[in-house]
């Protein structure tokens, strides 16, 4: 192992490689990729709705709606659609972030016509058939079932209940829970699909061997009975402002040997205008081997790994540092991240660690970019939360322009000790009497909701 980090190379201008845009004669946009480098093609419908769009009673809705479009259309079945799509070696997708939901296919040059003959059957067609909506249901509260064994999980996942509230989309899981997935009916999957995937309120991406002609006549033929609907207009709401008080949730694990801690607070949404200062305040802190790393694994060895990070969404995500560490020290990890937060704020980083920090964000920027899909898929987060075009282009000097003042007065800003909330997953027996010292505890359950 090196003992100390080796000099930094000079850097080599990047540049933004060069994208395609244009619409479709329904008012789709398109984003094209062009790469000839390889006989591969990927094809990615964006809707802008996903998981923030759910009603708070029926958590889980988007991710249920993208998880069945697979599932069946009027002329094929599930398992027609998944022997057509073995045969022809492509890759189908469907997913569901938080703000968007998503249909993709990747193929070959030479198979791509028919993959995208299933792919676009299976966006304009989706079944939704009853047995099916009841079999991928019943798969999905397998999962969760499961996701009681997962302490991080449990963490994560109590955490965003503490920070945005019960009555936030975001205050519950993306994939749901066993109480909103049995509410969720047939006819809820239906009329998010009717009210969200339409032409006016989505992004085609289209990346790899393939011309703009192309793309023009294959998708003008495929989507040509998609049109463009009144548009659903669903707003994300602001999460209430935390209040000042030390909070401490504690969630029983018996037998438990390591503590899954998790700190957080109120963060930014993606059009922010500390966004990239945040980027490196957050990236001193708790990215790769920073501040929170070389404290609490390198100095202490309390933990493995332990991190923190901005969740920027198109309403104020959570900012989250945490890690799993050994029981014993449980209350001591936990001042110390707070320590941590507090020094941030209230002192300035040195030149070193900040020129270091800086360098490590735009180097690693050119890597965004590295195929053809990547590209458009930068692209197309502009359009999903309406950055402006030159957002790329200024990334880097943006980054190179934060100064330590910067960095701790977003620090001061965004990072408020006392509005932080502490989740804390381990053997009570072990761990309670050493946090009760540092603040009230609260117990919760294993799903997050707080114990009578």
């Amino acid at each position: 192992f090196r003992a100390r980090r080796p000099p930094s190379g000079e850097q080599s201008e990047f540049k933004i490689p060069a994208v395609r845009r244009f619409k479709l004669k329904n008012g789709l946009r398109v984003i094209l990729a062009e790469s000839h480098r390889l006989p591969l093609v990927g094809v990615e419908m964006v809707v802008r709705a996903g998981n923030g769009a759910n009603p708070v009673d029926k958590a889980g809705l988007a991710d249920l709606v993208a998880d069945m479009l697979d599932e069946g259309t009027a002329t094929r079945s599930a398992s027609q659609i998944a022997d057509e799509i073995a045969r022809l070696g492509t890759n189908l997708q469907s997913n569901a972030t938080w703000d968007t939901s998503s249909l993709s296919v990747s193929a070959l040059s030479e198979t791509i016509d028919r993959a995208l003959e299933i792919w676009a059957d299976i966006l304009l067609n989706p079944a939704f058939r009853d047995a099916d909506l009841e079999r991928v249901r019943d798969n999905r509260l397998s999962t969760l079932a499961r996701r009681k064994d997962s302490p991080p999980l449990v963490a994560g996942l109590t955490l965003a209940r503490v920070v945005f509230g019960e009555g936030h989309p975001y205050g519950w899981p993306s994939s749901g829970t066993q109480e909103s997935l049995r509410r969720i009916t047939r006819a809820d999957v239906q009329d998010f699909f009717r009210k969200f995937y339409n032409p006016n309120n989505a992004l085609l991406v289209v990346a790899g061997d393939i011309q703009e002609a192309e793309v023009r006549a294959k998708m003008e033929r495929l989507l040509a009975t998609w049109k463009p609907k009144p548009l659903a207009r669903h707003q994300i709401p602001r999460a209430s402002a935390l209040v000042d008080r030390t909070d401490i949730s504690l969630v029983d694990k018996p037998g438990a040997a390591q503590s899954s801690i998790r700190v957080g607070t109120l963060g930014i949404d993606r059009k922010s205008p500390d966004y990239h200062r945040a980027l490196v305040m957050n990236h001193i802190l708790g990215g790769g081997f920073k501040r929170l790393a070389l404290n609490l694994r390198e100095t202490k060895g309390w933990t493995y790994g332990v991190s923190s990070m901005f969740e920027a969404r198109r309403s104020p995500g959570p900012w989250t540092a945490g890690g799993e560490f050994v029981a014993e020290r449980t209350a001591d990890a936990v001042s110390e991240i707070l320590k941590e937060i507090v020094t941030l704020r209230t002192d300035d980083v040195t030149d070193k660690e900040l020129r270091e920090t800086k360098d490590e964000i735009i180097r690693a920027f050119p890597a965004r970019f590295a195929t053809a899909h990547q590209v458009a898929a930068q692209m197309a987060t502009l359009a999903v939360y309406d950055l402006p075009d030159n957002h790329w282009q200024d990334f880097v000097g943006k980054i190179a322009a934060v100064t330590t003042a910067d960095v701790r007065k977003t620090a001061q800003k965004l990072l408020g000790p006392d509005r932080m909330r502490v989740v804390v997953v381990g053997d009570r027996s072990r761990i309670e009497g050493a946090l009760r010292k540092l603040g009230p505890v609260n117990l919760r359950d294993l799903d997050g909701a707080p114990v009578p």
